[in-house]
This record gives C-alpha cells, structure tokens and sequence, in this order.
C-alpha cells in the first residue's frame, strides 16, 4: 500500500516523533514516490511497504516541516526550493486544478492484495472534496512472520470564501487487524495468541488563509478515537486537539507569530469492565504547548526565537525556541543553528501504529529537544549538502520491551511487549547528507548518522542503533517510465526481554541482534498519458530481522499492479 516511509528524511532527530505530535489525526497521505522537504532535493519514498519499517525503535524518525512540495503524478514532476532566507509562509496554496481520479491497484507475494483510490472534483475553483481509500491484507502461514490487515478510508472537502480562506473538514475510518504467529514453540503454541485488532476513527475541521497578505493563518480542532481487542485486555481512548498558527509581517523584514497545541488523551484499560470499580481504570492526559515568536531577517541573517511554553505529565517546561541562518555565500554556504522542542504524544493510538502489539495501560508524553550547535547546508547546481553537530535530549521517552512471565496458575508463559519509560535520553549526533538532482529527471542522496548515547546501565539503550545509514534515488524517462530505489540500513543492537518467574522476580537477558541493510526497488512504466502499470520489491536483500527477540520478521515480498490517474 501507499504507506509513506519516511525513511530517508534528514532525521531533525532521533527522537520518536511520529507526525509531530502536534497532530493527533491520522490523516491519509496523498500521491506517492516523491516528496520535497526541507534539505534542497527530493527526498524519495517508498509505496507499498510493509507496515513495519527496517529500524528498531527509533528515538527520531520525523518528516521535517515541507519548504516547498509540488507533484503533477507519480511520474515524478516536482518542483522544490532551496533553503534561502524566504518569509515565514503557513497559509495554503489556492485553489487549483489538480487530478481528481488516481487508482493503484495490484497484488503480490506472500498473497497481499492492495488497493489504493483517491477521488476528487476536477475543478478546485470553489470547492474541493473526495474520497481517499487505502487497503492491504496479507497471509503468511509461517510462524515467523505475521499477517495483517489494513484498511483506510477518509472523506475530505474545502470551501474557499471569497479566495481568502479555506474552511475544510475529513472523517475517517481506519481496521487493522494483526495475527501474531512469532515468538517460538517453546513460549507460544496457539498461532492467534497474541491477534489483536485496532478499530479507529477521528476527523477534523480546519481554517487555513489562502489570500497573498501580510497576515498568515492556519488551525484545526481534531479528534481521534481507539478500540483494541487483544487477549490480554480491551482498552479504548479518545484524543481532541486543537493546532493552530498565525502572524503577521510587518515592515517587509519583521514578523510577531504564535503556535499553540493542546491535546487531552482520555483512557480506559478496559471498556468491557461494567463494575463498581471500573473509573479506576480511567486515566486523562493532558498536554500544551505554545510558542510565541517573533522573526527578523537583516540582509544575509536571519533570526526567529521565543519561548516554548509546555505543560505535560503535570509538569511546567519553559525551553528556549531558535531557529539562526546565516547565509555565509549565498545559498550556497549556510550556517545554521537550532534549539525546537516538541511534546510526543504517547497515547495508545501514536503508539499502536508503531508496535500494534504493545500491552501498556500507563504512559507519559516525552518531551524531546534537538539542540543543533553548528550545520552547514548549501546547494550549486544540483549537489547539495548537509553537515551537522546536534545534541538530542528527550524526557520520559517511552521503548518497547520484551516481558515474558509464567505463574502457577498459567498454563503456557505469557509473553507480551510493554513500554519502558525512559527518564532521561541524551545523544551526541554527528549527520552528513549529500545529494544531487537534475530536475524531475534524476536525483540521488546520500546520508550517515552517528549517535552517542548516555547509558545508565548495559540494557538501557542498547537496543537503539549508534550508527544509521542510506542512499536513494529515481531516474524519470520521458514521463513514463519511473525507477526509484532506496537503500537504508543501521548497525547491530540488543533485544531486551524481562522474565519474571511466580514470585514475580525479574531477570534481565540481553539478546544481540544483528545490523541489517534493507533494499526496496520500485519501477512505474505509462502506458498511455493516463494508465500505467507497476512493480515494487521490498525487502530485495532476502534478509530476515527482528526488531526485537522473537518478534515477526520482515520478508521479501513483491506487489505489481496498474496505476489510473486522470485530470
């Protein structure tokens, strides 16, 4: 399926962000192959991945803010802009023609069929609503691996007044089913031991300016609701959050502006539970943040700084809030420097799409910091770069781990993955990226990261990786044919499993995973202007891995369909 990778972004940081956290709704991507982000060249992502990504539990793994992002189809024309000192700019494009049928249908091995539509009105002029639906299902009977089910489907629409605003709205529905075959025969027989099922549904209503002005503003009121039925309990949540921004340039060089975010997450362990004592099992979580700032921009410099005010887990934070350019030689020498802090919103909802078989009825939000001391990006006729120093801190960083444990009374060990709630993270990360792009036609990047942890004990973050590394690229022949291919890998890491025997004694065991290289492969030929077929490999390496001990595996697999897009 169309499930974005975001696995060769510029990686701002190697804390687990996940949709920034400011935006508790799972909203469904459009179009796929190429996304332009903030690094001067076309950052490449894969369609039809397998839900779980090729890493372990990341600290980061975060799509920055967008610069400029422009896509015609899959085809691959796009457009993107260097990182110059441009105005601040949050309002929306305006209304445009754009396609309004786009279909991706196929199947592949293991048996996985996939469908992926998107329809719209043809004429954006006045208003724009469609019909986004995605879907894949897979079978594997191996007790290694697992199979799952994912489907997704969203309404969404805009009126435009008078050409100034956009006020808009989308509903979703979203199952996902998951059999866990994995774990081993000496810990679990029963193949649907640990099934567990997501139903989830959410919307929003969004304002956004469209009108070129001084003045710039965006905001929505969001909700997004959770049931999961495992064996081990059946907990349910609701999270409504607002997002909003706004500002307003004044003298050309000077802009006043504010973000806020506010989230409550509403718990329940197990909403079956109709006892007296069942409001013991509720929990609320409630979170905001507000950064007011202010921009200037003098000549080659510029400067946007203000506080960032956040109150979560019933705790105050006030962290400073800078973003410093200097733009040494044009664009093509910049120096830059930046403190931005961001709540993660740990809910059962952010994290179930991690890991759906987390077993957890407590969690804190984390509060994760990416303090860079000194980068230097640039871009010349189409290399560009990107270096930098940084030092990453989180508070209260939720991992997964393993937990197996046995009482008289069980029959069979139970085996489960909960969440470690870890204090305080701190990491030194060195990044360097190289890319180059030659329009629509050819593009390539390359990118390193090193990490040095603090480690309180030998278990504590061992199972993150030090070292992390990728290469992609596309090659766009005469608007029908489309190859892309992208390369990621990380070094080796440990699997942490906690046993506990009938007197719930723990026991801690490090088990060393081995690095892993994964190699995912996607070609798109156009027949005609309109229909056009398509092949991505995932997994081309044939190599089997676990993110955790006894976890399911990824595999190779091969989807291959038709594409139908109109305008």
């Amino acid at each position: 399926m169309k499930k974005i990778q975001h696995i060769i972004t510029v990686f701002l940081s190697v804390i687990a962000l996940h949709s920034m956290a400011q935006s508790n709704v799972d909203t469904l991507p459009q179009l796929d192959e190429v996304d332009i982000v903030k690094a001067y060249e076309p950052i490449l992502i894969s369609s039809n991945k397998v839900p779980f990504s090729p890493n372990l539990p990341n600290l980061s793994k975060a799509k920055p803010d967008a610069q400029t992002y422009n896509y015609t189809d899959v085809k691959g024309n796009v457009t993107y802009g260097p990182e110059d000192i441009k105005p601040i700019k949050s309002a929306g494009k305006k209304p445009e023609k754009n396609q309004f049928f786009y279909a991706k249908i196929g199947a592949g091995f293991p048996i996985t069929p996939l469908v992926k539509l998107i329809i719209t009105n043809p004429v954006k002029t006045q208003y724009s609503a469609g019909l986004d639906l995605d879907f894949i299902m897979t079978f594997k009977n191996k007790k290694e691996y697992q199979n799952y089910t994912d489907l997704k489907v969203k309404g969404f629409g805009e009126y435009y007044v008078k050409k100034k605003a956009a006020i808009g709205a989308e509903l979703y529905y979203r199952l996902n089913q998951h059999k866990f075959y994995g774990y081993a025969n000496d810990v679990i027989f029963d193949k649907d031991s640990l099934k567990t099922n997501f139903n989830r549904f959410g919307g929003a209503i969004k304002l956004r300016g469209i009108e070129d002005a001084n003045y710039y503003y965006n905001g929505d009121v969001n909700f997004a609701s959770v049931i999961n039925k495992n064996v081990f309990h059946k907990p349910k949540e609701i999270t409504v959050g607002v997002n909003a921004e706004g500002g307003y340039n004044f003298k050309k060089n000077y802009w006043l502006g504010a973000k806020l975010m506010i989230a409550n997450v509403h718990y329940k362990d197990n909403y079956q539970d109709t006892s007296f004592f069942a409001f013991l099992n509720n929990q609320n979580h409630f979170t905001i943040q507000a950064i007011p700032y202010g921009k200037i921009k003098f000549k080659i410099w510029q400067l946007k700084a203000g506080p960032n005010l956040i109150v979560t887990n019933r705790k105050f934070y006030v962290l400073p809030e800078i973003e410093n350019q200097l733009q040494i030689y044009k664009d093509y020498f910049v120096m830059y420097n930046e403190w931005k802090t961001q709540v993660k919103i740990n809910s059962l909802h952010n994290l179930s799409l991690d890991n759906p078989f987390i077993v957890t009825d407590n969690y804190d939000n984390a509060i994760d910091e990416i303090r860079t001391i000194a980068g230097f990006r640039g871009s010349v006729k189409g290399f560009g770069y990107d270096v930098r120093f940084s030092q990453l801190v989180s508070r209260n960083q939720a991992q997964y781990v393993n937990e197996i444990f046995q009482t008289t009374t069980d029959t069979l060990p139970q085996a489960t993955f909960n969440l470690q709630n870890v204090n305080i993270i701190k990491a030194w990360n060195p990044h360097f990226a190289l890319s180059y792009n030659k329009g629509s036609q050819f593009g390539a990047k390359a990118w390193f990261d090193y990490f040095i942890y603090n480690k309180n004990n030998a278990a504590q973050l061992s199972y993150l990786p030090k070292l992390k590394a990728g290469f992609s690229a596309f090659y766009n022949w005469n608007d029908k044919l489309y190859v892309s291919l992208d390369v990621t890998g990380h070094g080796k890491v440990n699997a942490v499993q906690y046993t506990y025997d009938d007197t719930l004694a723990q026991t801690t065991t490090l088990i060393p995973i081995k690095g892993l290289v994964d190699v995912n492969l996607s070609a798109n030929y156009f027949i005609t202007k309109n229909i056009g077929v398509f092949v991505d490999l995932n997994n081309l390496g044939f190599q089997k891995w676990q993110r955790f001990y006894r976890y399911p595996s990824y595999n190779f697999q091969v989807i291959a369909g038709v594409k139908l897009s109109f305008k």
